[in-house]
């Protein structure tokens, strides 16, 4: 008999009734009659084999009680939490390098035109025609720019080109110099510029199919350059700049013996190939 007196009476009496239904079994076996010793290990075997149904506990049974003991030790324990880690990445990429304006640039390089047609005549009956009074200029120019604010900027420029038209050409060469403002990115630009050029040689040329330096071609000192080209930095401040517009200009008097006078502004071309070099850089 198990005296029971606590609160969890009920689950500790299904307990101590499995316990004395299992303590029984033994008991109850070896009083019945054994005819041989086998019969009796048979039987024995099977009660064995047989499995004791036990109560299930209930889980407030299962769990060990707590004791003011564990209690005060769980308070003087301080509770350990765990604040989750930042996410760790594997390198943290750098920003990109800040946009330069150098405050001075210097540039130069080959310098292609300006160009005129000249005067051309065809005659049939000898199956050719002859051009005469030509320019095509090939040269070089320098420029100097400098930094106004940010993209902008101010430049002069000087050219200097000869007539290299290998049709009976008038002028031997043009020289002159500008002043204008454009706008330059990292890898375009464009500008607007004012030219005053002069020309040197001979402004004669020889009427088509004829021998004699009859004809005459003046120009005047004034002209305007609109122009865009594109950058390629390269290594140690230097980049390299193609570019080309449209020259408006100098004014053209074409003069030859009993032919109306001839009067044009000059619509034609420069290109041209520059190395840049930032004489003063920008300040970081």
């Amino acid at each position: 008999m198990c005296a029971i007196r606590s609160p969890k009476a009920g689950a500790l009496a299904l307990w101590c009734a499995a316990s004395a239904a299992s303590a029984a079994l033994p008991s109850a076996a070896s009083a019945q009659p054994r005819s041989f010793e086998g019969e009796g290990a048979v039987m024995n075997e099977s009660t064995a084999s047989e499995p004791v149904a036990t109560a299930p506990m209930p889980a407030s049974a299962e769990q060990p009680a707590t004791t003011p003991l564990t209690n005060s030790a769980a308070a003087a324990s301080p509770a350990t939490t765990t604040s989750p880690s930042a996410p760790t990445t594997g390198t943290e990429e750098a920003p990109p390098p800040r946009r330069t304006y150098p405050r001075l640039v210097i540039a130069g390089g080959p310098l292609i035109g300006p160009h005129t047609f000249g005067n051309e005549e065809c005659r049939s009956e000898e199956r050719r025609c002859e051009t005469h009074g030509t320019f095509f200029g090939f040269g070089l120019n320098v420029e100097l720019r400098a930094r106004v604010w940010k993209p902008l900027y101010v430049h002069a420029r000087g050219i200097f080109v000869g007539n290299v038209s290998p049709r009976d050409p008038v002028h031997r060469g043009l020289y002159g110099g500008g002043l204008g403002f454009g706008a330059y990115g990292r890898r375009i630009f464009g500008r607007a510029e004012y030219l005053l050029v002069d020309t040197f040689g001979d402004d004669t040329f020889a009427r088509p199919f004829g021998d004699d330096q009859v004809g005459r071609d003046q120009w005047r000192n004034h002209a305007g350059l609109i122009s865009a080209g594109a950058r390629l930095p390269l290594p140690r401040r230097v980049a390299a700049e193609l570019w080309g517009g449209l020259m408006i200009g100098p004014h053209s008097t074409r003069t030859i013996p009993d032919e109306p006078i001839d009067r044009s502004t000059m619509l034609t071309f420069l290109i041209g190939l520059n190395i840049s070099y930032d004489l003063v850089p920008d300040r970081e």
